[in-house]
């Protein structure tokens, strides 16, 4: 045989190649999952799959590998370990995500795969996320109004779902913790179809939990199915619904500062005592949603996407609790009461169409993302509480008793606000060499109309804003990324002044520099971040008539912050990180105020995780970490006996694969684990010194679960 007929024979013969995935070490994209605790990418800062990398912000991503190894049973306790969030603001509570982002609260602001989620700060339907319905929490710091309209100054929180994946996974699981109850979780996903056209997914979680709070019990069912339909590589679909069904029996969280931050020589106030009636009232809070994620690469330069859903969430209360402005009348241990009752319900349909191209001009890469969003938020709010001559039996907390028939509540204040905000947004992402930047401007018209529907009076905010970012970043070869941008925001501020004004929307500009690192052939992430933000357009006592307000407050946040999340070997992980906040009260019609720290910001923040995985025993990881926090005000007079202590507390844990001892039992996973080690007792925050307005942190908790995945 010839040399030409050998090549011609083995031309027709087939021959079959191993399949080779390159896909980022497991991270195909920034809305996937994260192979381990190591994010190398995200979409939440530029709606872009870009590399965190080449991202001119600070960015932080708790991965769901994270999530399982501390245990977190909330977002809130996901971010524990994040710099520059205060993830317990509000103290141990079960019905929300009280979170502050570099000084600013986000309740009511937060936002799920790109699109925010209802939400008003003075209604108590806001829902929050069950963490294990979620892929990833991601953390954009300073202003991020660029790619969202309004978003608080500190931050924008964006919770990433699980979603149908090719790989088949299944698991369930049973848990417990050290105060009794049990939780049970399934997850499963994988092809419907043979070829892959058709994948599902579906998350569930059930509980019925004890707490640190005797009585106390944490209820809820959480339901999330979704399906894909993928005809081709370039088309994608995505269906999904979110149930959750929240029926806690709850212990209104309001203790006087004396007794606890405080002393009280007839004896401290026990965490544990349920300071409400545990046979008297309730708390339900229904939440579901219903959306779609659409997909189409036209080519390799067109690509259009649709993201499109809707939320509603209704709660209902009837508490009896200690009197949030006057509580304790000392001496002695008994607190005085009130009846407390709330029918609230939101309701938010989201839309964001986007168009990206990736195209090149000359020497430049562009990937170039022009987008039209819409929101539409109703807010309906109904609250009342017993005032003074409607006698409502007091408590002792040192010997309660329950079982009292509690006078009920009448609605002291009813509203409806419904918002319509429009965005149009441009950005592009300039590749030029080594040197990556980020331009992008998005201008938003926001109306607000806000209905007193016990006085009939109507107000209508609406607000007009240019918001934008520029950032630059240089590569080099070594892994290394410094970068510099500013970026603003903006935030609908409701209400109007004595002369029937409403206000105009809360500012932000923040600049940023910082470095951050990739080393190259390892799984690691570190950053420094310096930053400088001005806030304008605060709202302070009016002089006139301290009923009101004007707009002159002005603040001003800068530090900077350090996260470093490094796999140094297969066996061993290291989480770090640190903040240093530098506050001020720039101008306030408050004196107590001005040149002070801003509320619930620490001026130090730092934490350290550990992950091991000792050679001499197979299947066993062990964990630990510290996390410590400076002292802080959270009052708003900064009064010096308010000052919350600094605090440090210790978690721990260990994880162990019966897989290792027998193929057999391959998949099943025992861990156990324990915050707050040293059971440290602290109060997390305190806004007067006369009323029940101070919480205590979580205790010492141990959990256990045991999983099977196959």
């Amino acid at each position: 045989m010839t040399a030409l007929s050998c090549s011609t024979a083995l031309a027709q013969t087939p021959v079959t190649l191993d399949q080779v995935v390159v896909n980022g070490e497991g991270e195909a994209s920034g809305k996937g999952p994260v192979n381990g605790l190591v994010a190398k990418r995200s979409a939440s800062a530029s709606k872009t799959d870009t590399p965190l990398l080449e991202t001119p912000q600070a960015v932080s991503v708790v991965s769901r590998e994270q999530i399982d190894a501390q245990g977190a049973g909330s977002v809130s306790q996901a971010l524990r370990y994040t710099p520059g969030v205060l993830s317990d603001p509000n103290g141990q509570d079960i019905r929300y995500d009280w979170l502050y982002i570099r000084g600013f609260s986000t309740y009511g602001t937060m936002w799920l795969d790109g699109l925010n989620l209802p939400g008003d700060p003075n209604n108590y339907a806001v829902p929050t996320i069950n963490p294990y319905a979620l892929e990833r929490v991601e953390v954009i710091k300073g202003p991020a109004s660029v790619m969202y309209g309004r978003a608080v100054p500190g931050g924008l929180i964006n919770q990433v779902s699980k979603r149908p994946q090719a790989e088949t996974h299944r698991e369930v699981s049973i848990a417990t913790n050290g105060f009794g109850g049990l939780q049970g979780s399934v997850d499963m996903t994988g092809k419907l179809t043979e070829d892959g056209t058709w994948l599902y997914r579906f998350a569930g979680q059930a509980k019925n939990l004890h707490t640190q709070i005797d009585h106390e019990r944490d209820r809820q069912v959480m339901l999330a199915p979704s399906i894909t339909w993928a005809p081709t590589d370039d088309t994608s679909l995505t269906l999904y619904g979110y149930y959750q069904h929240d029926v806690p029996v709850f212990s209104p969280r309001f203790y006087p500062a004396p007794g606890t931050l405080l002393p009280n020589p007839a004896g401290q106030i026990p965490r544990d005592v349920f300071l409400g009636d545990p046979n008297w009232g309730e708390f339900n809070r229904d939440f579901y949603s219903l959306g779609y994620e659409f997909e189409h690469a036209f080519n390799e330069t067109w690509t259009v996407r649709q993201n499109l859903r809707y939320s509603a969430a209704k709660q209902n209360m009837d508490l009896v609790l200690v009197n949030p402005a006057f509580a304790y009348n000392g001496p002695g241990t008994t607190l005085s009461r009130v009846t407390a009752i709330a029918e609230d319900d939101l309701s938010n349909f989201a839309v964001d169409s986007q168009a990206e191209a990736r195209f090149e001009t000359g020497a430049l890469d562009h990937t170039a993302l022009m987008g039209l969003d819409y929101v539409r938020t109703r807010s309906s709010t109904n609250f009342g509480n017993t005032g003074p001559g409607v006698a409502v039996p007091p408590i002792d907390y040192l010997n309660p008793v329950y079982g009292f028939d509690f006078p009920r509540a009448s609605f002291t204040r009813s509203g409806l606000q419904v918002q319509n905000q429009v965005g149009v947004y441009a950005q592009d992402q300039i590749r030029y060499d080594r040197w990556v930047g980020t331009f992008g401007l998005r201008y938003d018209v926001s109306d607000i109309d806000s209905d007193n529907r016990l006085s009939g009076s109507s107000v209508t905010t609406r607000d007009e804003a240019l918001t934008g970012r520029a950032g630059i970043t240089y590569l080099f070869d070594n892994g290394i990324a410094p970068y510099a941008s500013v970026s603003t925001s903006f935030l609908p501020q409701l209400g109007t002044d004595r002369l029937g004004q409403p206000f105009e929307a809360l500012t932000a500009r923040q600049f940023e520099v910082g470095i951050k690192y990739e080393p190259t052939g390892g799984r690691g992430m570190i950053g420094v971040s310096l930053f400088d933000m001005r806030i304008e357009n605060g709202l302070t006592n009016d002089p006139i008539n301290t009923l009101f307000s004007v707009q002159t407050g002005k603040q001003r946040v800068r530090g900077i912050e350090l996260e470093g999340k490094y796999e140094i070997t297969p066996s061993l992980a290291v989480l770090g990180s640190y903040a240093f906040s530098d506050s001020e009260v720039l101008e306030s019609n408050n004196p107590r105020q001005v040149g002070r720290a801003l509320e619930r910001l620490p001026e130090h923040q730092g934490s350290v995780w550990v992950s091991y995985q000792p050679s001499y025993v197979d299947g066993l990881s062990l964990m630990a970490g510290v996390r410590a926090t400076s002292s802080y005000n959270a009052d708003t007079n900064r009064l010096a006996q308010l000052k919350i202590p600094d605090r440090a507390l210790v978690d721990i844990g260990a994880e162990f694969d019966f897989g290792a001892l027998n193929e057999t039992y391959e998949g099943t996973r025992l861990k156990v684990g324990v915050t707050n080690l040293f059971d440290e007792k602290y109060v997390s925050h305190c806004l007067n010194a006369t009323g029940g307005s101070c919480n205590y942190g979580a205790a010492r908790t141990f959990t256990a679960s045991l999983k099977y995945e196959w």
